[in-house]
Parts: structure tokens; C-alpha cells; sequence
């Protein structure tokens, strides 16, 4: 027995033996602890199809203490990962550490189980909750469904209540404005709340739209250059969805130092004046109108002055200008007469007129007639 024993071990140190495999087939495998005699057993299952485990060639050397064995099922390989480890007391919001392993919690951030509902809460001096979509897009970044919000109350009474003041970003425009300008944006599609027009003017200019109408959406329009910035009420130079809406009188003219608000509407699609101050509305204009047909009827329902060059002769059945009617009683409408021919102005709405020979006159509407008053 000797001799086999000293052969066998022999045969255990050579390299060949080493470099070689021995698969021994047991039942089942026990550990005992040699103390206290307690065992643990391994035991397999009734496998429909055998499988093996290659465990990894070294032990971790670095990294988090707590180690486990982790099965690849694809690779049916074992790799060393380390354990998380949970650090959270009851009802804390766990958060991943910047050590890759350990779930911690925070009193500051906590779901009450009871109410369903989640506090956080904040001891420095930067945002408590940051939230941002990435890339930005119109769609919405976070909604709030079937209750009242609250800014600095516990108890909101309205759908959004908030108890203390409340701003709204400022906006500067320097850039080039025309005489005429349409369909106007004044940055990112006018998401903003208030524009400081500061562009430096040579003359009075004219805004006939805005673009980025939402419903109830507001935007006040402050003017601080030196020149009149009228708002042109209904102009057909903008988009339709993007006009103004001033009043029933007409254009409206913000001065220098003046302010006017505008809220957009779904059901007009249009923006709607709702307040100006230092601002008034324009119900009259001017032009220039020329006649080469009878019976011509000149816009006068918006003028306070019109240049009217006749070259059609008085026909024998009547007058060869007429008149629009006013807009507003008192409409005082100052006419100046050119051409080659006299004017006769005539029509229902007319009344007290006599022959105009190249000359000025004025008319004032009455609500039903153009009442003349000299030449």
C-alpha cells in the first residue's frame, strides 16, 4: 500500500497530470464544517439537457468588497459583479451612489404610502426639482391632470394658485424692422411674454401679424424707440391666423413709451387687443383715389383725407363720384379735387353737395349721410 500511495502522488505532480482533466461522477457533493460537523449538500435537478459552469480564472483584486457570482446564460460563463447594497430607511426614494453599487435614500426625498404622495425637499440653494427635455420640442414636459397646483401654498384653492408674485421674461428686439412688416416673430416664434421693441427707427412702421398665436396666449408689445408703431387692425398682408384684431374703429398707434397687450384668440384666430396704455386707435387713414368710370364710389369709411382725380366727365343722368359711408358719427373727411374733369359727388348718403372744381372740401358722416360743409 505504500509503494501505490507514493506512485499516486507522483502522478499527481507531473505536468501532464495537471495539464489533464478528471470528471468524477457523484450523486450529490457535501461540505462538512470540520468543528461543528454542520454540512451543506449539492444536489442537482432532474436536468432535461446538461449544461456546465466555468468558473472566472482570478478573484477580484479591486473594487467594491461585496462580490457575487453571476451567471451568463448566453456564454454559460460565471463573472464576478459586485452586490448592491441598500442603504434606505422605510419610505425613502432610492438613488443610485456615485460608487456604481450602493442604493441610498434620502429624508429628503419621500413617498408617503398613506397619502400617495411624494415630498422632496431641499437644504441648499439651487433648484429642488430640474426637469429637462432633451432634445426640446413642443411637446409636454410635465402635466398636471385632475387638481389644483400650488406655488408657495400647501393648500391651492384655483387651478393654479400662487402665493406671491409673478414674472415674466423680458424680451429686447433690436433687430431690422421695415415700414411694413408682416407676420412678425420676434424670437424662438414669439414664446415670450413681454417685447421691449428698442429698434432704432427712422419713421413711423406698421405690424400687421404675429406669428406663434396659441389660445389664451398674451404678449405685451412695449415701445421704446422714438417713433409711432401703429398695429394694423384686420390687414389681409398678414395670415390669416396671424392678424390683429384692434377694434371696430381701425388701426391703433402705440407712442413712444407706450404699451399694448394682446391675447390670442382660438375661436377669431386672431390677435386681440385687450389693453394699451400711451396707445390709441387710429379710425381714420389717408390715400389717393382716381376716376376713369362713373358712379365711382371712393373708400372713405376708414379716410380722413382723400386726393381724388377725376377724368370722367359729369354724365347727364347724375354725379360721377360717390362716397362710402362713414364708420363713426362725427367722421370728419377732408376732400381734395384733381384731374381733367369737375366733380359732381352724389348717391343716398349724400346730402348738401354742390359742383367741386379742382378745389378742398369737407364732409362730416351723420350716421345715415355725408353732410357737406364748404369748398
Amino acid at each position: 500500500m505504500k509503494r501505490i500511495f507514493v506512485f499516486v502522488a507522483v502522478l499527481l505532480t507531473t505536468p501532464a497530470f495537471m495539464l489533464g482533466q478528471s470528471v468524477e461522477t457523484f450523486g450529490s457533493i457535501r461540505l462538512e464544517e470540520s468543528t461543528s460537523g454542520n454540512t451543506a449538500t449539492l444536489n442537482p435537478s432532474a436536468l432535461s439537457t446538461s449544461y456546465s459552469l466555468v468558473f472566472p480564472s482570478t478573484w477580484p483584486s479591486a473594487g467594491p468588497t461585496q462580490q457575487a457570482l453571476i451567471f451568463n446564460r448566453n456564454t454559460q460563463l460565471l463573472t464576478f459583479s459586485p452586490i448592491p447594497i441598500l442603504d434606505l430607511a422605510p419610505q425613502q426614494i432610492g438613488y443610485l451612489d456615485a460608487d456604481g453599487t450602493t442604493l441610498r435614500g434620502s429624508s429628503q426625498m419621500l413617498w408617503d404610502t398613506l397619502e400617495t404622495k411624494l415630498t422632496i425637499a431641499s437644504s441648499g440653494t439651487g433648484p429642488v426639482l430640474s426637469v429637462t427635455r432633451s432634445p426640446a420640442s413642443s411637446s409636454p414636459l410635465v402635466t398636471f391632470e385632475g387638481g389644483n397646483v400650488g406655488v408657495g401654498t400647501s393648500t391651492p384653492q384655483a387651478t393654479l394658485d400662487i402665493n406671491g408674485d409673478f414674472g415674466v421674461r423680458e424680451l429686447s428686439f433690436t433687430g431690422a424692422l421695415g415700414v411694413n412688416n408682416h407676420n412678425v416673430d420676434f424670437g424662438n416664434t414669439n414664446k415670450i411674454g413681454f417685447v421691449r421693441i428698442a429698434t432704432n427707427l427712422a419713421s413711423d412702421i406698421n405690424l400687421t401679424g404675429l406669428v406663434g398665436g396659441r389660445s389664451g396666449k398674451m404678449i405685451q408689445l412695449y415701445n421704446a424707440t422714438s417713433r409711432n408703431i401703429v398695429i394694423v387692425n384686420e390687414s389681409a398682408n398678414s395670415t390669416d391666423t396671424c392678424r390683429f384684431k384692434t377694434s371696430s374703429v381701425g388701426n391703433l398707434s402705440i407712442r413712444p413709451r407706450g404699451t399694448s397687450t394682446f391675447t390670442y384668440s382660438t375661436a377669431e384666430q386672431r390677435w386681440v387687443m385687450t389693453s394699451n396704455v400711451n396707445s390709441s386707435t387710429i379710425g381714420l387713414t389717408s390715400g389717393r383715389h382716381t376716376i376713369t368710370a362713373g358712379n365711382k364710389i371712393v373708400p372713405t369709411n376708414l379716410s380722413a383725407y382723400m386726393y381724388v382725380e377725376c377724368n370722367f366727365p359729369i354724365p347727364r343722368w347724375g354725379y360721377n363720384v360717390g362716397l362710402e359711408n362713414g364708420r363713426v358719427v362725427g367722421q370728419i373727411f377732408a376732400v381734395e379735387y384733381g384731374g381733367t374733369e369737375e366733380v359732381l359727388i352724389g348717391g343716398n348718403n349724400i346730402e348738401q353737395c354742390v359742383w367741386h372744381d379742382k378745389k378742398a372740401d369737407f364732409w362730416v358722416w351723420n350716421g345715415t349721410k355725408w353732410i357737406c360743409y364748404g369748398h
